[in-house]
């Protein structure tokens, strides 16, 4: 039996071997305050197993290091000494950086589109016009998406 999982973090004691890659990822918890009546859950050790081919396309560039997010399915397995573990074999990898890398070029994309309605609206109807003044609100809320989204994710620039 296997479930799907997504999991967000840092790969530690890499192994290479062959055309697979295997690493521990640690997370948890989830959140700091638990539901009420609920216990707190510590921090989940999971094997990950993935080609070197999804692991070397996840990242961003050499530089790259910052945390993986790991799609995959899960299945309790038991290792030589007999001891349970959990291993996730990954169907899909991203790192943080390339995820935000590609938002950017979403929300920049989405800015162009914008501005280029509002300009067409501004030949077409007159700059004073409803359909104008709408283009421009949706331009400028696409514009400050741009400066927040950039604001918080300094090293992109």
């Amino acid at each position: 039996m296997s479930a799907k999982i997504q999991l967000i973090g840092q790969p530690q004691a890499l192994h290479i071997e062959k055309e697979a890659i295997t690493f521990r990822l640690i997370t948890g918890p989830a959140s700091s305050t638990a539901p009420k009546g609920l216990p707190m859950f510590k921090a989940s050790t999971y094997m990950v197993q993935c080609s070197q081919k999804q692991y070397k396309r996840a990242r961003a560039s050499e530089q790259d290091k910052s945390e993986l997010i790991i799609e995959g399915y899960q299945e309790p397995r038991v290792d030589e000494n007999g001891k349970l573990y959990i291993a996730v074999v990954a169907t899909a990898i991203l790192s943080k950086q390339t995820q935000d890398e590609r938002k950017l070029g979403q929300i920049r994309e989405e800015a162009i589109k914008t501005e280029e309605a509002y300009e067409a609206a501004c030949t077409q109807f007159g700059d004073e016009s409803q359909q104008a003044r709408a283009a421009l609100e949706l331009f400028e809320k696409t514009k400050a998406n741009l400066i927040k989204f950039m604001s918080s994710h300094p090293e992109l620039r």
